[in-house]
């Protein structure tokens, strides 16, 4: 039987100050699932499995150490390696894993898959030792792939799947799978569940989050944001699964894994209100007692009042809002958010009302924007977090290959420097090197903002726990979130990039 091997290759990280963590996998997981019945599989996540901290100079390596992945491989001896390449500041990694597979045996396939290997597919052909490229979402272009190289059939007409003829990339584009029900439930059982449950470095899990797991209902996103690269992976139409999947998901977690806690990472999660509004019900009916919110953010014009309040009795713990902008010029014309900046405003004073807490993000740095506008920006954030509670999270736009906000840089000649898959690593960092120069603002400017953000979210934030003892006392039982909360290591400028490690997740190869 042909043998597979699925690899979350390790992270590179260059300052220890920004923190290392990891997730479930779960792109591979649904891979996994589609072709469980038709190969041996297997997944190697490099970021639990034989963890070790490797210091080098300049950067830190965390995850599974190169001769044991070595190890493994050998160990295993696969037909195919599929490797997921997420971001494109750490295809550094991803390359290295591909170029392992091929000193060990010349004969094994590499495919690459994931946001990163849709949108710059021709790169990886190109520059390093991958044989084939999934593109856009890959669990039935996987599975074709499987099938055709187990009846030793050609595997260069498969839809989605991106590969070389004399030095030209070539792709026969596929299309989306609309009802997201045909896929099975992710192969948790791939996997040590609680290996994650039980680590540190688990993002789901941190402090009183215990039993915490990130899930997916929903791809897809019909918006036009310019930073954003969702839709170049999951396209732009709104896809889900029905709410009796969803509710059957859930019960198997939380029989089979007993998880209290569910980080919902949709984009879009509330854009179809009646599903949304549907498993919201069910939730409530079936008496699941869970705890979730939602870490990549929700659409505050797909909420009101009422909406709300249910939200509130199923269990959420917490909403993020994307806000990004304090100016509604900015946020048409600019960031095309297509959203009323009021509205959202509105939407968080309900959440104070009903006791629900909520954050927001907030993204500066765009070309077109003044450093007024950004001061607006950063004046909203902190009259929102004085007023209603609204913690917030700044970011500074990074062009990420394949975006609007991309093209336009580069039209324009905004960058900093040539950019390389190291500047954007760099540039990642919080308090990086800024990418984006324009006549209305430089580096220095966006520093200069950023301080003055910093300071006033201190100074609130410590006068709030200095009023509130017995709300500080409580954070206390848990450092590291107090830490982050009172912000006192000042880790929460990031600039701008799609998916905190979380929507990492939502890579499939």
């Amino acid at each position: 039987m042909t043998k597979v091997l699925l690899i979350n290759p390790p992270k590179k990280i260059y300052d220890r100050a920004v923190g290392f963590s990891t997730y479930i996998p779960l792109g591979l997981l649904s891979v996994a699932s589609m072709i469980k019945d038709i190969c041996e599989v297997q997944i190697l996540d490099c970021l639990v499995t034989d963890f070790e901290i490797q210091e080098y100079e300049g950067y830190t390596v965390y995850g599974t150490p190169y001769d044991k992945i070595k190890d493994r491989i050998r160990s295993f001896n696969p037909d195919i390696v599929g490797v997921s390449s997420l971001f494109s500041y750490q295809s550094e990694n991803a390359m290295n894993v591909a170029k392992i597979c091929k000193e060990i045996n010349p004969n094994i396939l590499v495919v690459f898959g994931g946001p990163d290997a849709t949108v710059r597919y021709e790169h990886f052909l190109k520059n390093c030792p991958v044989d084939y490229c999934v593109v856009r979402e890959g669990e039935k272009a996987f599975r074709e792939f499987i099938l055709k190289f187990n009846a030793k059939e050609p595997l260069t007409d498969i839809e989605g799947m991106a590969y070389l003829e004399r030095g030209i990339a070539k792709l026969k584009p596929r299309k989306f799978t609309v009802n997201l029900d045909e896929y099975p439930i992710p192969a948790y059982e791939l996997v040590d569940m609680e290996v994650y449950m039980k680590n540190k470095y688990f993002y789901c899990a941190r402090g009183a989050m215990k039993r915490s797991i990130n899930i997916i209902t929903s791809r897809g996103c019909p918006f036009s944001c310019v930073f954003c690269s969702v839709h170049l992976h999951m396209g732009k139409q709104f896809r889900s699964n029905s709410p009796e999947y969803v509710l059957n998901h859930l019960k198997l977690l939380i029989e089979k894994y007993n998880i209290t806690n569910f980080h919902f990472e949709d984009d879009n999660i509330s854009l179809d209100k009646a599903r949304f509004e549907k498993i919201l019900d069910i939730i409530i009916e079936n008496k699941l007692n869970i705890k979730w919110d939602t870490p990549n953010g929700i659409r505050a014009d797909t909420l009101n009042y009422e909406f709300l309040k249910k939200i509130k009795k199923s269990g959420c713990t917490k909403l993020k809002i994307a806000i990004e902008a304090g100016n509604q010029e900015v946020l048409d014309k600019i960031v095309k958010k297509s959203t009323s900046l009021s509205y959202m405003i509105e939407i968080a004073k309900y959440c104070h009302e009903l006791k629900i807490n909520v954050s927001a993000f907030y993204i500066i740095g765009f070309p077109g924007e003044t450093i007024a506008n950004m001061q607006e920006t950063i004046d909203l954030a902190i009259r929102l977090l004085q007023d209603y509670g609204v913690v917030p999270s700044l970011h500074v736009a990074l062009p990420l290959y394949g975006t609007e906000l991309y093209e336009t840089v580069k039209e324009k000649g905004y960058f900093t420097k040539e950019m390389t898959d190291h500047d954007l690593a760099i540039g990642a960092k919080p308090m990086g090197e800024h990418l984006i120069t324009t006549p209305e603002f430089s580096p220095k400017d966006i520093d200069v903002l950023i301080k003055d953000y910093r300071y006033r979210k201190k100074m609130w934030l410590i006068k709030h726990a200095l009023n509130h003892p017995i709300f500080s006392i409580k954070r206390a039982w848990n450092r590291p979130i107090l830490m982050k909360y009172l912000n006192f290591w000042e880790k929460d400028i990031q600039p701008m990039s799609i998916s905190n490690d979380p929507i990492t997740t939502k890579v499939t190869i």
